[in-house]
Formats: structure tokens, sequence, C-alpha cells
């Protein structure tokens, strides 16, 4: 009995091996370069690409979904170990080769092995992409290789001259572009390490923090459990990296929570839904898209941060304006719970302050790093991981005092936060790898320039039409599929479309602007039926109809879909100057309350008549799209004059749901 028990412990600390060094490296390896820069970028991403790769499939391995025995189905493991051993023999490949392919990728010379090792690759990454996000990306990046070998036989503006497969592998992998281009690049650097804090943070607690502050406020206030959720799900969205992801976290703590103080299944995914969709674009963090845009726009991280800032204000803004709205209309009471201050409350209070500490002082060194310092986001993620390390080392020791238990405890902590940072952040770079693939193809066969020239003629160089038509292809990209994806695919096509049509109608666009256009219609995909990604992870907590959340969800977030054309006709929320931009924010702000009365058909606990909202869409689109600034605070009067010849803000009237 006691060597069989020997045995089956030795195999759980294989296991527990297996599944927590490859991680843990992939983290060390991401803060070490950051610190010294110890490999070439290209080697180092080929590093970081292996273990990725190797962390990912010895997870697939040992924790895919049990059969009824408790045991990871046979197939599965087997599949998984020819993948790891193909992973790791590929990469170890390029490690040898790597200076041959370096100085000779250029010429186009490279012989049959490489064309194998370039090939597995492509596939590896692809799986991963296609197991982790969803079989459309997957199929996604295998058409458009078929797309690039088939282009002769293709009709319209899709036919082009052709790209043999063992170019595509060539100019992917030998070549040191594609899957070590640019992009894997950014996933290797400034998205891992990002990604790896988020990672640590959510083992040291500070997700489970963030809920807590949500039971803290509850019944603060009118509709406290709403509001806090917008609360929490608007901080962990900028770490989560996912609107689906999101809504998991803390949906599964919020829905549920509302749903016991009264609030409707429909109305609380609805909530959670809007408010977990746009973390992305709320700094310092803003998920790995916004990394990507700033490398694509060759400009600092800070000027992504700083152009994202306003537009999150009036997202978050509007959001929470209108959880207040339907709070009034179906009356949301506070719990009505008193509470006592008592010396019990008041420590527990200092507590929590001392606990939030830990992780609020690594976020003030990171806005100061990135938005005062102006450093690049992987010095300026190194150093917050760092100060994230410190800090938790001293919140352990000032609240449980100093012991060899206490140094066991941060120990163990810190090498879990490593590899749960590792585990969060392989399977984005494989992501990131096999979407450089697809824009590599894409501009090899040239479709961006066909497709502006499509569409300038389509809606005949209306620029309006051209804003309508890439939101409609953002949204329509976006369904079901990871922002950075939809982001990068629609970036790719419609962003210089937007810019160099704006010009044509003497309307000048900035790329940056183009670009968070179509990165904001990327993140409300998630929003979109018939796929709502959030929606749906929504209801699978809510028990809630799909169709009736969707619905409520448009309702509440309608006005968020305004925002992008808002900041297009009124740049200064971009730009900062002021005090163009200090009035810019007031005078949108009002017009966003405007357009969230017309899509919630209620307001200050009534219902509006018809003939009103007609009225106020009207005002909103001279509010919002105005040609001078006295057109629109002529909107804006207006509006004002309207509440008080309704005699101020109406008595609340009870209404059931």
């Amino acid at each position: 009995m006691a060597t069989l028990r020997s045995s089956v412990d030795g195999r759980t600390w294989i296991r527990r091996l297996a599944l927590g060094v490859p991680p843990a490296l992939l983290s060390v390896a991401v803060i070490g370069y950051a610190m010294t820069s110890y490999l070439p970028k290209q080697l180092f991403t080929n590093l970081v690409l292996g273990l990725s790769l190797v962390t990912y499939f010895v997870n697939r391995a040992l924790v895919a979904e049990s059969d009824s025995d408790g045991d990871v189905p046979r197939a599965v493991t087997i599949g998984s170990a020819l993948l790891l051993i193909a992973a790791v023999g590929s990469v170890a490949y390029v490690h040898v080769v790597f200076d041959r392919w370096l100085e000779t990728g250029a010429f186009v010379i490279y012989n049959n092995v490489d064309l194998l090792v370039g090939g597995s690759l492509i596939v590896l990454v692809t799986v991963v992409t296609s197991d982790k996000f969803g079989h459309f990306l997957g199929a996604l990046v295998v058409a458009t290789v078929l797309y690039g070998v088939g282009g002769p036989y293709l009709p319209g503006i899709l036919s082009h001259g052709g790209v043999s497969l063992e170019t595509i592998v060539f100019k992917n992998t030998i070549s040191l572009q594609g899957v070590y281009g640019f992009l894997t690049q950014i996933a290797a650097t400034w998205v891992a390490i990002f990604v790896i804090f988020a990672g640590i943070v959510r083992r040291f607690g500070g997700f489970d923090l963030i809920l807590e502050l949500t039971e803290r406020l509850e019944g603060s206030f009118r509709g406290a459990v709403p509001q806090t959720a917008v609360v929490s799900s608007m901080f962990m969205g900028t770490m989560m990296g996912g609107a689906g992801v999101n809504v998991a976290a803390t949906g599964s703590f919020t829905i549920p929570l509302m749903q016991e103080r009264g609030i409707l299944g429909k109305h609380a995914g609805a909530i959670e839904s809007v408010a977990s969709t746009a973390g992305q674009v709320l700094p310092p963090i803003m998920g790995s898209a916004a990394f990507i845009m700033a490398d694509i726009l060759g400009i600092p991280f800070a000027d992504v941060a700083i152009a994202a800032a306003i537009p999150a204000f009036l997202y978050y803004g509007v959001t929470s304006y209108g959880v207040y709205q339907w709070s009034m209309w179906y009356d949301w009471e506070r719990d009505g719970v008193e509470e006592e201050a008592s010396a019990g409350d008041e420590k527990s209070r200092k507590t929590f302050l001392l606990q939030s500490a830990q992780f609020l002082v690594p976020l003030v060194v990171l806005i100061y790093l990135l938005i005062v310092m102006r450093y690049g986001p992987l010095y300026s993620g190194l150093y917050t991981v760092l100060t994230l390390f410190a800090t938790r080392f001293l919140y352990l020791f000032a609240s449980e005092g100093v012991g060899w238990e206490q140094l066991r405890q941060y120990a163990r902590e810190f090498l879990l936060g490593l590899k749960s940072g590792g585990e969060s952040a392989a399977p984005f770079v494989a992501l990131l790898a096999a979407l450089a693939v697809v824009i590599n193809i894409f501009g090899a066969t040239g479709l961006t320039n066909r497709i502006t020239f499509a569409l300038s003629t389509l809606t005949g160089a209306s620029f309006v039409g051209i804003l309508v038509i890439s939101m409609i292809l953002a949204l329509l990209f976006g369904l079901g599929m990871p922002t950075p994806a939809a982001y990068l695919l629609v970036a790719t096509i419609i962003a210089p479309v937007i810019v160099e049509l704006a010009g044509v109608n003497n309307f000048v666009v900035e790329p940056i602007v183009a670009h968070m256009f179509v990165f904001y219609f990327a993140l409300l995909s998630a929003l979109t039926p018939p796929v709502a990604l959030a929606v749906a992870m929504a209801i699978n907590i809510s028990g809630s109809d799909f169709l009736e959340t969707a619905i409520e969800s448009v309702r509440l977030g309608g006005p968020t879909f305004l925002i992008p054309f808002v900041f297009v006709y009124n740049p200064a929320l971009i730009f900062w100057s002021f005090p163009e931009t200090l009035i810019a924010v007031v005078v949108q702000s009002i017009g966003l309350m405007v357009a969230l009365s017309v899509s919630m058909g209620v307001e200050f606990g009534r219902r509006l008549p018809r003939y009103e909202r007609v009225l106020r869409a009207l005002l909103f689109l001279v509010i919002a799209f105005g040609p001078s600034l006295a057109v629109q605070l002529t909107g804006v009067a207006v509006v004002g004059l309207g509440v008080l010849l309704r005699g101020g803000v109406p008595r609340l009237r009870s209404a059931s749901q």
C-alpha cells in the first residue's frame, strides 16, 4: 500500500511540474527580456512561441475535458503529445538555424527541411487558435491560405495572380516575417508582459478584491448593486482581454447578486454584458489590441491611451447613467441594511484599504511610467510587475508578521503567479502568430487596395457611407472573435480606406481616429446579434432568454454604438486641447444622455412618448454632428428648455417589472 501511495504521489508531482514549469519559464523569459534584451528580438520571439506552444499542449493533454471516469480521453492525450513533440522539434530547429535564416532569407535560399518546419509552425499556431479561440478563427487561417493559393480562380475583387504554398510558408516563417514578424513580436513582449501582470494579479487575489468592493458598496445608494457591477466589470475588463472572459469572471458573481435583489435576469445579463465589453478601451492597460494599434501606427502607447481615455469615459458614463435610469424606472431600491459603525468594522475597512494598496500602487507606477514618463510598454510593464511583487511582499509581512511561514507563503504565491501569468499569455502568442499569417497573405495578394476601390465605388466616395460600411464590416468580422483578431482584420483592410476617402471628401481623419473607430466596433461586436458573445456568456449565468437579454443590451448600450461617430466628427475628444476638449466632453455627454433616453424610452421615472423620442433623436444629431459649436450648443439649450418646461426632474414613479 505504501508503495502504491508513493507511486501515485510521484505521478502527481510529475504532473504538477509538467503543468507548472513551462508557463513559469515563459513568464521568467518575458520578464528577463524586459530587463536585459538577452536575445535578438526574433530569436526571443521563437523562444516565447516555443514555451507558449509547450504550455498549451501540456495543459491540453493533462487538463482536457475528462470523460465519465474522470480521465483525460486517450485520443486527446496522444494528439496533444504528438503536437507537443512537433512544437519542440520545430522551435528547436529554428533556434539552431536562426543565423542562416537571418542571412539567407532575403535571398530566398532554403531547403526542404526549412519548408517542413515552417509549415509545421503555421499548422501548430492555427491548431492552438482554433482550439482555444474557436474553430471559426482556425477556419479563417485555412481559408486565407487557400485564398492565397487559389487567387487566379476566384471571381471579382477576390481574384489575384496567386501565391504558391511554398511561397506562403517561406514568407511567413523562413523569411522571419509572419509568424516571426512584428505582430508576434508584440505578443511576445508588450502583450505578454501585461497578460502576465493580469495573471499575477488574479493569483494574488486582486480580482477577488474588486468583487469584495462590490459587496461593500452594496446598499449605499440607489441601484448600488448594478452600479458596482459596472465598476467591477470596467476594472477587470482592462486586464481580462475579452468581453466573454470578463462576463464569465465577474458575471458569475454580479449577475446572481443582482437577481437576488429582484432584478430580472434579462436586465442583469444586459448590464453585465455592456459593462464587460469595453474594458479594453480603458487606460492604462487596454488589452492587447491597443498595443498592436500603437505598433501599427508607429506611435507611443501613451498616445493611444490618451486618445482612448475620453471615449472610454463617455462609454462608462452613459452606461452608468442608463443603469441609474433603470434603477429609477424599476424602483431598484437600496437594500436598507443599517450598518452600525464599530471597532470591528473600522478594522475591516482598514484591512481592505491595506489590501487594495498592494494593487493600486503598481497601477499608479504604470500610469506614471506610461503616461507621464512616456516609457515603452515593455519597460513600464516590467516595473509594474516588479512593484506588484514588492507590494505583495510588504502586505504579507505587514498583515501577518515576519516568519518562515510567511516566506513560504510568499514564495508559493510568487511561483503560482508566474505560472498563472504564463498560462494566460501562451494562447495569445499563438493567436497573434496565426493572425500574422492572415495579414501577411492579405498584403501579398493586394486585397486591401481592391477593397478600397470597391468601397469607394459602392458608396460614391460618400464619407458617411464609408463610415457606416466600415461599422458593419467591423461588427461582422468581430462576431464571436477575440478583440485583437477582429481589430486586426478590420484595421488592416478598413482603417486605411477611412483615412483615404475622408481626404476625397475634404474631411481630415487622422490614422489614430480611424483605427480607434474600427477598434470600438470590433469590441461592440460582442453585443451584436446573432452571436453577441458577451450576451451568450451572460445568459449561461442568468438563465434568461438570449433574445430578450440581447434586446435589453441594445437598449442600454445603444448610445455606445454612436460614440465612434461622435469622436470622428468631434476630434477634440481624441486630441486634447483646452478649452475645446472640455467643452466637447460636456456637450457630447449631454448628447449621449439624450440618445440614451431614445433607446431606453424612459427618463427619471417616466415613459417617453414616441413623438418626444423622435424629437430627441433629432436633437442628438444636432448636438453630436452640428457643423459648429454654436449649432451644437443650440441643441443643448433646447434640451435644457425641455427640462424646464417639464418642471425639472419628474418625481419617481414606480412601475412593475
